[in-house]
């Protein structure tokens, strides 16, 4: 119901159907519906998980993370095996010494969304362990998120996701893995469901099924 409506319908008898009346309701109505949208708008859609647009820019500016990220995606060009993002003869072309090999991404609403949330969640972080798995399931789109200490206040990482180039490209731009001070990461590894692995270790495949993993 419209403020006009509601108005409206508390008018007693002897000012009911009365054409003035109405109009002066109908004209201040439509302003208190204005005022109405504007208050619902600064509730609802200034928030990471309802806003777009500009709403979000806003959002990130307060955060201070842009919606563009620098220098994270890797441009393909010709190169050797081993080499990030390289292409063969026939489909990558050759780079000039001018050449940039870096450029930048703008996210959509939906990948913003996530980094948003991510760099809350770095701000306010005490870089606990439960807290850094939740960071990297988020900043590398990963459920299965493996921590071993290896002593001396270190850790190893592994991922269990098949990365690119580019996502580990994004993630060290991004930076924000919430690791706590005075920890060390001595080795990131991906790995992918089907791992080659040894006797106790949940879901590993033997020599003639499984994939070694890789360090990052």
């Amino acid at each position: 119901m419209t403020h006009t409506e509601r108005m409206i319908s508390h008018l007693i008898g002897q000012f009911q159907d009365k054409p003035v009346i109405e109009a002066e309701l109908e004209a201040l109505g439509a302003e208190l519906d204005a005022l109405r949208s504007a208050f619902d708008d600064l509730r609802n859609k200034r928030w990471i998980d309802t806003g777009e647009g500009a709403q979000l820019d806003g959002i990130g500016t307060i955060v201070n993370r842009s919606r563009t990220i620098k220098d994270s995606l890797q441009i393909e060009f010709f190169g050797f095996s081993g080499q990030d993002n390289s292409q063969t003869f026939d489909v990558g072309r050759f780079r000039d010494i001018n050449d940039n090999w870096l450029a930048s991404t703008r996210l959509n609403d939906d990948d913003y969304r996530k980094i948003l949330w991510l760099k809350v969640f770095y701000d306010s972080s005490h870089a606990t362990g439960d807290e850094l798995i939740h960071c990297l399931r988020v900043l590398f789109d990963a459920q299965n998120i493996v921590l071993h200490e290896v002593g001396n206040a270190k850790i190893m990482v592994g991922i269990g996701r098949r990365l690119t180039a580019n996502d580990i490209r994004r993630a060290r731009v991004l930076n924000l893995i919430t690791l706590g001070g005075g920890i060390g990461l001595i080795a990131v590894e991906m790995f992918e469901p089907d791992y080659f692995g040894f006797l106790g270790q949940n879901n590993a495949k033997s020599f003639d099924t499984g994939t070694f993993a890789d360090v990052i």
